[in-house]
């Protein structure tokens, strides 16, 4: 298991742990919209739209003193997924239970991971990957706009989901094709150790 060593926060882990709190603000209408059926209402649209807003403050406040690192992009990147799966659970009573799937595709790409390590190597820079990751909020906080024809809700992540759904495929097939590339390599200097291990 990884260990992640102490350390001071940074003015963008401040930016991030407030978007985190946002989600969490978020997360409490949401669930309530599960037992009552009913919209999840506006306050959780304004914050959620403010915690999405912010997803590009933090970044910039990195990279202006200087401290970016992977572990304030990691922390980045789990609030992302927190507030896409808070708003993917807001949208069931809304849309239905299928928007769900944009929520949990980032958890089923982690657990998989468990199992394949190999996928949690770092991908190159794309656009759009990015692009579509932004969408996924954006989609969904126009699905829970109060007063919306269910339709019309529903347009959003409807588009949202099958992009989404290619993107993960395409990390993951790109990953599973560097890890057979370099398997037989890794393989061989397995088999060396064994042996030096034997003799």
């Amino acid at each position: 298991m990884d260990t992640i060593a102490p350390r001071r926060p940074t003015p963008a882990d401040r930016v991030t742990l407030f978007r985190a709190a946002l989600t969490a603000c978020c997360a409490v209408p949401a669930v309530a919209s599960l037992f009552t059926g009913g919209h999840p209402g506006p306050v959780l649209v304004l914050l959620g739209a403010l915690a999405f807003l912010l997803d590009a403050v933090d970044g910039a406040v990195a990279r202006r003193t200087g401290t970016a690192s992977e572990a304030g992009a990691r922390f980045d990147a789990a609030t992302d997924a927190a507030l896409v799966l808070v708003l993917s659970v807001a949208t069931v009573t809304v849309v239905g239970p299928w928007t769900l799937a944009i929520g949990a595709l980032y958890y089923v790409v982690a657990a998989a991971a468990i199992a394949r390590p190999h996928l949690r190597r770092p991908l190159p820079p794309s656009l759009s990957r990015k692009l579509i990751g932004a969408l996924q909020p954006v989609a969904l906080l126009i699905a829970l706009l109060p007063g919306l024809p269910a339709a019309a809700a529903a347009a959003a992540p409807a588009v949202a989901l099958p992009l989404l759904v290619f993107s993960f495929g395409r990390d993951v097939v790109a990953l599973e094709r560097l890890h057979l590339a370099s398997g037989p390599t890794a393989r061989q200097r397995h088999q060396v150790i064994r042996r030096a291990q034997v003799r």
